[in-house]
Parts: C-alpha cells; structure tokens; sequence
C-alpha cells in the first residue's frame, strides 16, 4: 500500500511538472512549409517567404481584388487520408513578429480528414477548425487547444449535420497559419520563430485510467489473499466483503461523477454542445416527446470582445457565469441551457411554441438590465427565436435561430428577432 500510494504521487508529480511532448514547426524543423496567397481565387495578394536558421519571414502584399484577402504559412502533414493525431495536446505556442496595417490578427486553422465526411478531391470537404488571436509586439502567444472550434461558415457552406459539428483534431492533414482583412491592405512582414503544440506523454484523463486500473488490480490481488485468509477467520469475512463493497461503490460513483464532467462546460457549469446532444438524444427517445415540441433561443452577449480588451479574460469569464446563471434562473428546468461556444449560449424549450419562445426571450432580456455584473458593467444580450417545423432536423432550427440571432445584432443589438 506504501509503495502503490508513493508510485500514485510520483506518477501525478511527473504527469503535472513533466512528461512534456512539443510538436514543433519552425526553420529548425525541418518540416515542410508552403507560402499560399489568395492567387488561388483570382485575388491580387502576393507572399514570399525567406527562410533564416532562426524565423521563417513572409512578407505578403495584400491587396483588396479578392473579398477576403489572405497570405499564409501552410505547413503540410499528410497527403493521403492518414493525417497527425493531435487531439492529446494541451496548448499551442507562437513566437512570431508582425509587422504591418490593421490589429495584426493572426488565424490558426486545422483541417481535420474525417472519413464518411471529407475525401481527397475535395480540399474543403475537410473540417475547418480555427482560433484567431492578436499577435502582441513583445512575447510569445499561448492559447489553449480548447478554444479551437469548428468555423461556423465552414459547416454552413457544407451543410453539416449538427452532430458532426464538434471540433476533431484527431485527424489532421495540414496546420494553417494566415493573415489578411478586408482593412488590412499593405505591405505585412510576419517572422515565424516557431509553433509548438504542448502536451504530456500520458494525458490526464489516461494516466487517471491507469491508476485507477493499477489501484483495482492490487485491490483484486489484495482480495484474493483475504479470501484466502478468511478460510480461517470467517468471523471478519462479512466486514471485509462490506468494505470492499463501499470501495466499489465509491469507484463507482467518481466513475459517473468524470462521465458526468465531460458533458458540461468547466467555465459556467450549463451544459457544452456533447451535453446537449446527449440531452437531446435522451429526451427524443422517450416516445413521448417528438421534434415538433421544440423551440430554439439563440443568445449572444453584446460586445463581450470589448469586455476581454477592457478588463481582462479574468474579468469576462466572471461575466460569462453571471451570464449563464442569469439565464439559468430565467428558464424551466425541463428546457436546456447550453454553452455553443465563446459569448453563445443555446436554449432548447421543450413544449414551446415560437410566440411563447419570443416571449421567454424579451423577459430574459429584460431580466438582464437587473443583474448586477463584475466591476458595475452593463452586458446586454441578443437573441434569435425559432420553432422546430414538423419533420424538421433540429440543426436546421438552430441555423435559423443563428440568422435571427445575426438580425438582431445588425438591428442594434439587445433586442430579439425571431425567424
């Protein structure tokens, strides 16, 4: 028992303070990188790449002949259907200058091959996961693998079933790195020092698997001999067998308590899209329940980017949970409450019709001028509202409340629209 307790420390010590792995692209690399310009669409933006032992440096000029002007680095992992498994990294890390007009925002893109799904004729059948982050003048960039999501205009453009809309990086044939905006026209420099992906050797969750896998088996082991021992002592046998039970149990339930954690959003504690869709599996398999009974209330937080800029992201994930239980409070307990991603949250009212869904949208909103936020802000919200159309597929509904949700923040913002 000393023994597997010091091996559980050691392991947990090293997995947090060691066990690194870097995946790193770079001139010292040696991996291969193509510079890509929006040529390829009959736009005027030309890159050049010079390469130097220290930096990879693309100078692009971007012109506006195309309607998304681009220049960017494309660093090529797989050629075929077999790409680089990513998903077990934690972060990614940039070090890189920029030089140039606009807020120098740079994109991060991971295309992902998903069988079923993308196939090698069609380059853009492949799932576009992206992150965009301001490049700061000093400093090295890190951003959490977490944040990459799957681009919305992307899924619109192929029509994706919404339950295969999840971010995959498991999968990934090219790592993307770009610049250019429609306000961005000019000469940009970008030197390239190096893009590392971070992770551990043994993730978390894994090492967690192993442990409690190595704790079981000496706990088996350990049953065995006390079986064998209670041959002579029959008299204790009842209170060990009890214990073991209770250890069983308490295995048990921190085994649905991890299950449990992997459908709701660590920040704001509603559910992430995986809760949502198995939500929303659940509940259409009870013969009881049908499509038709739904409605969909899309909700974004007015100007929440500013609230980042202005205060920090420690002030705005304090206004993303005051947010989230704000809404909470303002819905039934039957209707579910779903972090879609960043400032976007998703309400599905079971039961509702779109005039009552309206309705629950204006008193939400309403509610919100009440609540009292971090540091004295005032965070408005605006909303799309839509019904579920029988023999419709609820990611149709949700694509309709995401154009309502677009109406109303072209229409100003804090109001409701529904389609």
């Amino acid at each position: 028992m000393i023994g597997l307790i010091v091996f559980t420390a050691i392991l947990i010590a090293w997995q947090h303070f060691g066990m690194e792995k870097v995946m790193e692209f770079s001139a010292a690399s040696g991996r291969p990188v193509e510079l890509v310009d929006d040529r390829l669409q009959q736009g005027g933006s030309v890159a050049r790449l010079t390469r130097r032992p220290d930096a990879l440096t693309m100078d692009c000029d971007l012109r506006l002949t195309f309607q998304w002007p681009y220049c960017r680095f494309l660093f090529p992992l797989s050629k075929n259907e077999i790409g680089v498994d990513l998903s077990e990294f934690d972060s990614i890390s940039f070090d890189m200058s920029y030089e140039g007009p606009g807020d120098h925002t740079a994109r991060l893109v991971l295309r992902n091959f998903e069988p079923g799904m993308s196939t090698l004729s069609d380059y853009m059948s492949q799932k576009v996961n992206e992150a965009n982050f301001i490049v700061p003048a000093k400093g090295i960039v890190v951003i959490p693998v977490k944040v990459l999501r799957t681009a919305p205009w992307w899924t619109d453009m192929r029509h994706v079933p919404l339950l295969q809309t999840d971010m995959r990086i498991d999968n990934v044939t090219t790592v993307d790195l770009s610049i250019g905006a429609r306000d961005t026209a000019g000469h940009h420099r970008v030197a390239l020092r190096s893009l590392k992906f971070h992770g551990k050797l043994i993730s978390q969750n894994r090492l967690l698997l192993i442990l409690v896998g190595t704790w079981i088996g000496c706990a088996l082991v350990w049953l065995g001999l006390a079986l064998r021992q209670s041959r002579s002592q029959l008299s204790s046998s009842t209170t060990r067998l009890a214990l073991l039970s209770k250890v069983n149990e308490a295995l048990e339930l921190e085994t649905r308590e991890l299950a449990g954690q992997a459908y709701t959003d660590p920040l704001t504690q509603v559910l992430n899209r995986e809760g949502l869709r198995a939500a929303l599996m659940e509940k259409w398999q009870n013969p009881d329940s049908s499509p038709e009974q739904f409605a969909v209330v899309f909700v974004d937080i007015d100007h929440f980017k500013k609230v980042n800029d202005t205060h920090g992201h420690g002030v705005g994930d304090e206004v993303l949970c005051a947010f989230a239980a704000a809404i909470q409070r303002g819905i039934r307990a039957s209707d579910k409450l779903a972090r879609w991603g960043g400032e976007e949250f998703l309400i599905i009212c079971s039961g509702t019709k779109g005039a009552d869904a309206h309705l629950l949208a204006e008193k939400l909103r309403e509610a919100l001028t009440y609540q009292i936020w971090p540091h004295s802000l005032r965070v408005t919200a605006s909303f799309g509202v839509t019904a579920l159309q029988p023999g419709e597929v609820i990611g149709d509904a949700i694509k309709r409340a995401d154009g309502a949700l677009y109406q109303a923040k072209a229409n100003g913002r804090n109001c409701v629209r529904a389609a």
